[in-house]
């Protein structure tokens, strides 16, 4: 389960790695929720290119943008099969940049929330998918194909790829997000699922030391959205296990 993220971080230097010009206007985010937008890089015409798209998938079937709040997320074990998904997974992949994300881990009927980022700080991309969205045709409107439908018709949403926790997650969740090694990305965006190079940037997530720490339940609400809500937090030990994310 991924469900809150961060980009709080310059884009530029990562951008440069898939030879793509960040061309959209975003401030600092400390905690991206499902519903709201955030860039995204795709293929626009075989190159990549950037955008602001709602998280939470909504398949062109869907009825209304309510069907994209329970996608957030698609698990790598179905993504190739769920009706929701498998489409995107052959056309439409994207790279969802980051900084860390939030996961909560419960205990004594308390949910207390972490933060999970690269030991280095540095930002990175987790595997998604994409979907263009048309609203339905109103009383008196006509339907409009994918190509010609007026942008405030148009919604387009991506979800974010889990797989199973590492070693290091494992003890917060048994899920995590799929972050990929920077020379996948290129593959992840242009390479069609069956080849060699393709499945391996699946097979083969990122494994960079991961640092992980406790932070405050600022998070759990969504318009908080500053600095705050990734500032380290005294919490009771004696609540869980063994502190296995470090001092």
């Amino acid at each position: 389960m991924c469900g809150r993220y961060t980009n709080t971080k310059d884009l530029n230097g990562l951008m440069q790695l898939v030879e793509v010009v960040l061309r959209v206007a975003f401030n600092p985010r400390y905690n991206i929720a499902p519903t709201q937008m955030a860039p995204v890089v795709f293929m626009d015409k075989n190159k990549p290119a950037t955008k602001l798209m709602r998280w939470g998938l909504i398949p062109a079937w869907a009825k209304d943008e309510t069907t994209g709040n329970a996608l957030i997320n698609a698990r790598v074990e179905t993504v190739k099969t769920r009706a929701a998904f498998k489409e995107a997974f052959q056309q439409r992949r994207c790279l969802i940049p980051a900084d860390s994300f939030y996961e909560w881990q419960e205990r004594e009927g308390k949910r207390q929330p972490f933060r999970v980022m690269l030991k280095s700080g540095e930002p990175f991309c987790f595997a998604g998918l994409w979907e263009r969205w048309i609203r339905p045709a109103s009383v008196g409107q006509s339907d409009s194909d994918l190509d010609e439908a007026p942008l405030s018709q148009t919604v387009e949403s991506f979800t974010i790829l889990t797989t199973s926790a590492n070693k290091t997650i494992a003890p917060l969740h048994h899920r995590m997000p799929v972050i990929l090694q920077p020379e996948h990305y290129r593959w992840w965006l242009d390479h069609k699922p069956g080849s060699g190079l393709f499945e391996q940037a699946l097979a083969n997530p990122a494994q960079e030391p991961l640092k992980i720490y406790p932070v405050s339940n600022l998070v759990n609400t969504v318009k908080t959205d500053d600095p705050r809500c990734v500032a380290p937090v005294q919490i009771e030990r004696d609540m869980f296990e063994k502190p296995w994310w470090g001092d």
